[in-house]
């Protein structure tokens, strides 16, 4: 008697069968547009208090030398290399901003340390990072709005293991044990949001993506039914393993990276930025700051992890990156939002204690939402800030203004891309965080185009100081 093949025996075999020849070529641009950025939030994420601590704890463990920390150079055993990195690409909130939340820097940090041990090259790099991507999202779209889990931690393992599974070349049987060690290592809540922890849940899935991979390899065993059982991954997470199927038929039909990845422009929290541009674009348009305001309302889903009272005021940098009422006020005082808005110094500007008192968050209810959800007026959800709803101002002057943005026309993405010489003068400004200017031309140079680097390893080295 024959079996029929399940979710997870589905996704095991896509993995095995996808090849780089079958890719898009605008999926393999966009993956090495947002691998290039992640390089830059990495160096930049080095020179951060949470970014020395991490490689002083990891790094002090020592062990082999299989993979590279950017940008001290101390080499590591593979999966301590991606725990470091991952966590220093998403120490600035700063990196892309796509598929299960932040992409690039989980996976491209388990993909080098990987290639550094196995030899791999860019074009091995490209093809599992696109596959890794597309598993990630498309496993991650049972989540509800209202979970507490954070995607990056739960998601990310599964998109960093089917990286790695793809990078090793295992079979499908093994890729199937791959995905079920992946699927018990799940974990992350975001209640860490404005905490170094949550940078670290991008380290960890990097770090467990390889550990995972690389045991599988060795024979170690697992559910191998991890997505569709009822003790299972899907029913863990989001309550419903009924829907496994209907999330992992779709994979590569179409592929959904080219449509997903955004270069964040702002070191924050990404359900900030359409607020960030609507205000600057109306202080453009006309002519005032922070003193001439009356008011400014912003609207918020009741499910958002920005309407947390714990980030609200916030008493630190990191608390900053998710408070909307903080990035609202900061846009007015400073015209502009980037790295330095961010500092635990920052935060207590007077100027900005001052307009935080003048910004409303007038919270939507469960009923308001569902109602425009019916009548096709959601256009997005997610945790916060991605409706299109109008922010309002209202001037001293009695003037009132509003500014609306759609969640689709967001600069960076692709209906509104930020073009490569934005991105590369925020790699550059980023590396110049870490490495001297003399290695920034060069790291450009082999980094924009990952696709071509025949050795990884000495490929690193213009990233190293």
């Amino acid at each position: 008697m024959g079996t029929t093949m399940g979710p997870t025996e589905h996704v095991a075999g896509w993995i095995v069968n996808t090849t780089c020849d079958n890719l898009p070529v605008e999926a393999k641009l966009v993956a090495q547009e947002a691998a290039f950025d992640a390089i830059g939030t990495m160096l930049a994420g080095s020179a951060q208090p949470l970014g020395r601590i991490i490689v002083d704890y990891v790094g002090g463990a020592g062990g082999k030398g299989e993979a590279t920390i950017l940008p001290g150079g101390r080499r590591l055993p593979a999966c301590n290399a991606a725990l470091v990195n991952g966590t220093l690409g998403h120490a600035l909130d700063y990196d892309d901003w796509s598929g299960f939340g932040h992409s690039a820097s989980i996976l491209l940090s388990t993909l080098l340390a990987l290639a550094e041990k196995t030899d791999a090259c860019g074009r091995d790099i490209v093809e599992a990072y696109i596959i890794g991507h597309e598993v990630g999202h498309n496993v991650g779209q049972g989540r509800k709005d209202e979970d507490p889990f954070h995607r990056m931690g739960v998601c990310g393992r599964m998109g960093a293991t089917a990286a790695c599974a793809k990078l090793l070349k295992l079979e499908p049987k093994q890729v199937q044990m791959a995905l079920g060690i992946a699927g018990s290592m799940a974990s992350g809540v975001s209640h860490s949001l404005g905490t170094m922890t949550k940078p670290l849940h991008a380290g960890m899935a990097a770090r467990d993506g390889v550990i995972a991979a690389e045991l599988a390899a060795r024979g170690w065993t697992a559910g191998e039914r991890i997505l569709e059982h009822p003790s299972g991954f899907l029913a863990a997470f989001y309550g419903d393993e009924e829907n496994a199927w209907s999330l992992v038929e779709r994979l590569g039909k179409p592929y959904r990276i080219q449509d997903m990845v955004i270069i964040k422009k702002y070191p924050c929290g990404g359900s900030n930025h359409l607020t960030i541009d609507a205000l600057l674009e109306l202080m453009r348009e006309h002519q005032f700051d922070y003193r001439d305001v009356e008011e400014v309302e912003i609207q918020q889903a009741y499910y958002s992890q920005y309407n947390d009272p714990i980030n609200d005021w916030p008493r630190t940098g990191l608390q900053g990156k998710f408070s909307m009422m903080y990035n609202a006020a900061a846009t007015l005082v400073q015209g502009k939002i980037d790295i330095d808005t961010f500092t635990d110094e920052r935060v207590k500007d007077p100027r900005i204690c001052e307009t935080m008192g003048k910004v409303r968050i007038r919270v939507l209810s469960k009923w308001e939402i569902s109602y425009a959800r019916v009548e096709g007026r959601w256009p997005g959800g997610g945790s916060a800030g991605l409706t299109g709803i109008p922010v309002v101002v209202r001037l001293k002057n009695g003037k009132v203004l509003s500014k609306a943005i759609s969640p689709d026309r967001i600069l960076g993405g692709r209906k509104n891309p930020w073009g490569f010489e934005n991105i590369r003068r925020k790699f550059e400004a980023n590396a110049r965080l870490a490495l001297p200017e003399g290695k920034i031309e060069e790291a450009v140079r082999v980094w924009s185009s990952l696709e071509e680097i025949k050795d990884i390893r000495e490929a690193i080295q213009c990233l190293l100081v």
